[in-house]
């Protein structure tokens, strides 16, 4: 549009030039004054104006705000073919341009140049819209951007889920087979005591026989032999003790399956009636090994009343806890590490506190803890997901966590649920 209505005015000399001398555009009358054929290319329109100079013109612009006249009056030009014309002409400066007109009578024109200013700023509104639409486009790509984050932790949210319940299934079926041995055996170190507790009877029975043996010397040595070699006084003593510990010892590998199995629940995946405290105690018991070489469980259980939930995720949830526990407590290398298991009630909510001893959480890093895979620990020893998983479970309970920690102190994690059953999908 703007080259249009300069080449319609071919009775008035127009051109928009750069304050380098550079010809923009012009109209065919601007290219006869200066004796070139239209459409020329003008890189130094200088040795073209002269009484004022260019140099003059374009200094006075760089002086000038924009849309402010510049120059008006006459203005000598020299033609290509040495020809010169003094004109009346008006001068302005639009941006970095000059806006330049010329004729016998400038007056009668100055509505001419009044419209190539309104195309200017016209131009320049289209790039301040132009400059906009990028700035909300970059806005757009930068929330798209934060959309494909949380898609992609939402996905490795449900990978560690899949995992965790592809271990769990693995502890049940572990389980499962390992209980069923633990059965049989369980039973036949019963019967075996029983066995033992018979031969010893029969023992003593032909022990109290002896002096009928006395007659026969050689067969009365042979058995004091025999009872020597066998060392009977020490079996009768020890044989019980053996089945007893023997017992004890598959009493307790029973107990750890069962723990085993209370903290995998993959067969209880659905909201039912849970005691807390029960499930605190077979995580506990699931990281005995671990705990036994770095901290000592301190029990401090309140009045927490059994709540509606999923055991088997709340599991996770301490398990994660705890193990985020123990590692903080590694950390720190001393030795004297103790973890506080706290409950209690609070209104229509109950509450879960697992506290540590360790090194603490800087507080810079305090507010970043439950996102997705963000860790403070070396590459390799940690992912950063369990805290965000146990964030997830506990929100997906209706609950909340709060978190106090200082450094050199150690750090205490609150999980909050509601009494009422209640859930956040």
């Amino acid at each position: 549009m703007h080259q249009s209505l300069l080449q319609s005015l071919r009775s008035v000399a127009l051109a928009d030039i750069s304050l380098a001398g550079r010809v923009i555009s012009a109209n065919d009358g601007f290219y006869a004054v200066l004796q070139l054929a239209p459409g020329s290319v003008v890189d130094n329109v200088a040795p073209y104006i002269s009484n004022p100079s260019f140099a003059e013109l374009a200094a006075g612009a760089q002086r000038a705000t924009p849309g402010q006249v510049v120059h008006q009056g006459l203005i000598t030009f020299l033609g290509e073919l040495g020809e010169s014309r003094s004109l009346l002409a008006k001068v302005c400066r639009l941006g970095d341009h000059l806006a330049m007109i010329a004729e016998h009578d400038v007056r009668e024109n100055e509505n001419l140049l009044a419209a190539v200013m309104d195309l200017n700023d016209e131009l320049a509104e289209q790039q301040r819209a132009l400059a906009r639409a990028n700035r909300q486009l970059a806005a757009e790509k930068a929330e798209q951007q934060r959309l494909l984050q949380e898609l992609a932790a939402a996905q490795a949210h449900l990978v560690q889920s899949a995992q965790l319940a592809s271990v769990g299934q693995l502890a049940a079926g572990v389980a499962h087979e390992i209980n069923n041995p633990i059965s049989f055996v369980r039973a036949n170190l019963a019967t075996l005591g029983d066995y033992v507790q018979d031969l010893l009877a029969i023992i003593d029975a032909y022990a109290a026989g002896e002096a009928l043996l006395a007659r026969d010397s050689s067969l009365l040595a042979s058995i004091h032999a025999l009872r020597e070699r066998c060392d009977l006084d020490f079996v009768r003593d020890d044989a019980p003790a053996v089945v007893a510990e023997s017992a004890a010892g598959i009493a307790r590998v029973a107990r750890i399956v069962g723990d085993l199995k209370n903290f995998a629940r993959i067969d209880e995946s659905e909201w039912q009636v849970a005691d807390l405290h029960t499930c605190l105690e077979s995580t506990l018991n699931v990281a005995s090994h671990e705990l036994r070489q770095s901290a000592e469980a301190v029990r401090q259980y309140g009045d927490l009343p059994a709540l509606h939930c999923c055991p088997g995720q709340l599991n996770q949830v301490f398990m994660h806890l705890l193990v985020n526990a123990i590692q903080s407590l590694d950390d720190t290398g001393s030795g004297a590490g103790r973890i506080f298991l706290r409950t209690g009630r609070q209104g229509d909510q109950g509450w879960i506190e697992i506290e540590d001893n360790g090194r603490g959480i800087a507080p810079e890093n305090l507010a970043r803890i439950f996102e997705p895979f963000y860790t403070t620990r070396a590459i390799g020893r940690g992912t950063g997901l369990g805290l965000s998983s146990a964030w997830g479970i506990v929100r997906m309970h209706g609950g909340r966590i709060d978190v106090r920690s200082e450094l050199g102190k150690g750090s205490a994690f609150r999980i909050w649920l509601p009494l009422a059953r209640t859930t956040n999908e």
